[in-house]
């Protein structure tokens, strides 16, 4: 099943014993271009509001139709959780830490988006997480952005700028990034929503706001349009990646 940023920006968070707000933003890896965060809105159940980020590995449910994340602890857990600032960028060493405080095993430990596992659930696992704990010498570095930033961003095909990043489309089993959304309209006025693939993506730069993709004006603009209203429907997604890599 699939969705998007901005689909996934209306849902409430619920713990195991309350509502603890709404997600905020997303973080995603730019390398492996898979959602590792959710941040929350605690402005509705902290006193002083805090950066908390959520991992997937928490996550136990989705629901489109109730527009809800349900995470596998309690409010308390969450708020006791180590904080981030938002104006700094999120290292491997905080990461560490956070997954320290919550027992999940590294995910940057393997060959995969997950290391070893391919949901990232398995890494909550006391068995599995015990597995690679040795510190690394040589930490990996991370890759996080957030979607809010990157969402308008411009984007750059070999020849010129054509449109900005408007989306994320994502599977919410591996959350694994699908396709990003490039809306054309402020190029091209009544302009189309195109899907880009993770592939295409050359270079993501903050300095300069800017989406450099590995295709021609032409490839761009031959990519499908993206119905987002059409998410839940598996075969429609498919046919439509599919496509994507033909052009």
């Amino acid at each position: 099943m699939m969705v998007s940023y901005k689909q996934i920006k209306h849902f409430s968070i619920h713990a195991t014993d309350k509502d603890i707000g709404g997600v905020r933003d997303i973080l995603f890896d730019d390398k492996d271009f898979v959602i590792r965060y959710v941040v929350a809105d605690t402005n509705t159940w902290l006193p002083l509001s805090r950066k908390v980020v959520i991992s997937p590995i928490s996550i136990t449910r989705l629901d489109q139709e109730e527009e809800t994340v349900d995470v596998s602890m309690t409010s308390d857990t969450l708020k006791n959780s180590p904080s981030i600032d938002e104006h700094k960028p999120v290292s491997r060493e905080f990461e560490e830490t956070l997954f320290r405080y919550f027992g999940y095993g590294y995910y940057w430990i393997g060959p995969g988006a997950w290391g070893d596992f391919a949901h990232p659930n398995q890494l909550a696992d006391p068995e599995l997480a015990a597995m690679g704990k040795e510190e690394l010498d040589n930490k990996p570095e991370n890759h996080l952005r957030a979607c809010g930033e990157v969402s308008g961003y411009e984007v750059a095909t070999q020849e010129d700028n054509v449109g900005h990043i408007s989306d994320f489309v994502f599977d919410i089993e591996s959350w694994q990034i699908q396709m990003l959304v490039v809306d054309t309209n402020n190029w091209l006025p009544g302009g189309k929503k195109l899907a880009v693939l993770p592939s295409d993506i050359k270079n993501i730069d903050w300095s300069s706001h800017n989406v450099s993709v590995d295709l021609t004006h032409e490839g761009l603009m031959a990519r499908p349009e993206v119905d987002l209203d059409k998410l839940d429907d598996a075969a429609y997604v498919e046919a439509l990646v599919a496509n994507a890599k033909l052009v």
